[in-house]
């Protein structure tokens, strides 16, 4: 754990900010040290080991982003399972085979490469 003064903290705030992400750091002031800074994640393992709660204000949250983007084959997709099941009847059937070609055309212009 890496050791900083409390003027550290002030002047250097982002070194301070990486080690304390690395392995945690130590602020001194007048040469004891005062103040521990950690990881957000390493905080919250210490309380879980501790069996204490975690505040729910750090509690990982995952990004959801929802784009409803048409189809462009025409496909209701709100409905998955039935959008779904229209594409696989459609592919075995052959009735998006142009559509499909177009694409993978596309696909293969802009890689540079066979695409299968």
């Amino acid at each position: 754990m890496q050791a900083f003064t409390s003027i550290d903290l002030q002047k250097q705030t982002g070194d301070v900010q990486r080690a304390a992400s690395r392995e945690g750091a130590v602020i001194t002031s007048h040469g004891k040290p005062r103040n521990v800074m950690l990881s957000v994640e390493e905080f919250c393992r210490l309380k879980r080991i501790a069996k204490e709660a975690v505040p729910p204000s750090l509690l990982a949250r995952s990004a959801v982003t929802v784009r409803h983007v048409p189809d462009p084959l025409g496909y209701d997709v709100t409905d998955f399972r039935t959008a779904a099941r229209q594409m696989a009847e459609d592919a075995l059937s052959g009735t998006n085979d142009a559509a499909v070609e177009a694409e993978l055309a596309a696909v293969r212009k802009k890689f540079g490469r066979r695409v299968p």
